[in-house]
């Protein structure tokens, strides 16, 4: 494993003359066994020496802090009540064909006919028809005079010479496509194999259920829809709203099921599958869906979709999903190093009146050890001084012609998965999330599920940066 040791720009050369220089340097990744030192001197120390508590809140500013960024922070500070962080070592599990078919046998009865999804010609009829519907509506509209109706419309306009090719293509694809797709008789799931694409199941009970087993050194994933005959997909109803906003209808089921419903039967599928130690990270009234063509729809059912993480330790989770902000420059060409991305595990449910549904899980881990009961983290006032070095290095050194009104306005104390120096295998470290915002577009969609927030990741034991996509 490639050892990473990046230095970005340090605080003093970026800050105006009339700044205090910070003793502290910003560094991406320091490799140089602080966070293996902090954990051993965690495992010797009590319990009550072990607690550590922060401030509830963090208020301060605006303030300039160097002629390109202007920081305001009126954040909450969301940490463990028990003051203690605990920090685990995982692995990537490398998934088995026989661990996939396990997990399908768990949530599925068994099946009486296998088939490999093909387009047929009623699909491609399907999808010829939706074609020459938006054609028209296009034609109609721009005959009219293009009227704004609150639509996002494409105003460019297919030549005749266009429309002809594309017919002629649907027409060709008809008439290649069989009238039904090839079906084999089966009594059980043996016959499931990794990579080899989606299969849809005719179930004994009467149903159809589409399954997926993906594995390769990357990349694992296991994904089960019952009652969809094709591509499943969990819509959420903030996903709906959403779109709806921006002129874009597509159908949505009702939802009347409880959460608390609906989270009583959730519990009772992780005991039994095995995934106890996953938490709830976020939850939403959603559709189980199949998806057909130019992104259209077909509703199936309507519950409540969940989306899990793995929670060693108790730890508070993020109720959005947030990313590592894109208006931090987080090195440049000539120093910059990059390792293979950190894949993300996650576990996807849903649920409604007739149970577990459909399931996605993404990447599985498992846990190797307990390094420590509970580590020591950077007081809180190095926390902020680290904070504000990344800011005004990452944004500071960005060209933009004005100050950058940065506000803070969450910080999350959660795990993140970091690499393990000189190894393939990961500690689940306590890291600071500061949730951020650098114009009012962004602050209007704060906290809006449909957007990925943006943050700064920083390991909360020394203050290092921890990114994903980069692998570090």
């Amino acid at each position: 494993m490639k050892k990473i040791r990046i230095f970005i720009l340090i605080f003093m050369l970026l800050c105006a003359a009339c700044q205090p220089t910070p003793e502290v340097e910003f560094v991406v990744n320091k490799g140089d066994g602080t966070v293996e030192e902090k954990m051993a001197a965690g495992r010797d120390a009590e319990a009550g020496e072990r607690r550590q508590t922060f401030p509830a809140r963090w208020d301060e500013g605006p303030m300039a802090v160097n002629d390109r960024l202007t920081l305001t922070i009126q954040a909450e500070v969301i940490q463990k009540q028990d003051g203690l962080y605990p920090v685990y070592r995982t692995r990537q599990h490398a998934m088995t064909r026989e661990e996939a078919v396990w997990l399908v046998e768990q949530l599925l009865p068994p099946p009486t006919a296998v088939t490999i999804p093909v387009d047929t010609k009623a699909d491609w009829k399907r999808s010829y028809q939706e074609w020459l519907d938006d054609l028209a509506e296009q034609q109609a509209w721009v005959a009219a005079g293009k009227p704004k109706d609150g639509m996002d419309r494409d105003e460019a306009m297919m030549s005749p010479e266009e429309i002809d090719r594309i017919s002629k293509e649907y027409q060709r694809l008809i008439a290649e496509a069989p009238d039904e797709p090839e079906t084999t008789p089966v009594s059980d799931y043996s016959g499931l194999k990794l990579n080899e694409g989606a299969r849809v199941y005719a179930l004994m009970d009467g149903a159809k259920a589409t399954v997926e087993a993906m594995a390769d050194s990357s990349f694992a994933s296991v994904e089960i829809f019952k009652g969809c005959s094709g591509s499943g997909y969990i819509y959420y109803q903030y996903t709906h709203e959403r779109e709806r906003e921006l002129g874009e209808v597509k159908p949505f089921l009702t939802v009347k099921m409880s959460r608390e419903a609906a989270e009583t039967t959730l519990q009772k599928e992780l005991d039994r599958l095995g995934f106890s130690d996953f938490t709830v990270a976020r939850a939403a009234p959603a559709n189980l869906c199949v998806m057909g063509r130019n992104d259209s729809m077909r509703p199936q059912s309507a519950g409540w979709g969940f989306q899990l993480r793995r929670n060693c330790g108790g730890y508070p989770l993020s109720a959005v999903s947030f990313m590592d902000s894109r208006a931090l420059l987080y090195g440049d060409q000539d120093s910059f190093a990059y390792n293979r991305p950190i894949p993300d595990e996650m576990l996807e449910m849903f649920i409604d009146e007739n149970g577990l549904r459909a399931l996605r899980y993404l990447n599985p881990k498992e846990v190797v050890s307990l390094e420590s009961e509970s580590v020591a983290l950077l007081p809180f006032e190095q926390v902020q001084l680290r904070i504000r070095n990344a800011l005004a290095a990452g944004m500071g050194a960005s060209k933009l012609d004005q100050p950058i009104p940065c506000t803070i306005y969450r910080l999350l104390l959660t795990p993140c998965t970091v690499r393990v120096k000189d190894s393939d295998e990961y500690y689940e470290m306590p890291c600071w999330v500061v949730f951020f915002t650098w114009n009012d577009g962004q602050a209007a969609l704060i906290d809006n599920p449909q957007v990925m927030q943006e943050a700064l990741i920083l390991n909360a034991m020394d203050g290092s940066i921890v990114h994903g996509e980069y692998g570090y």
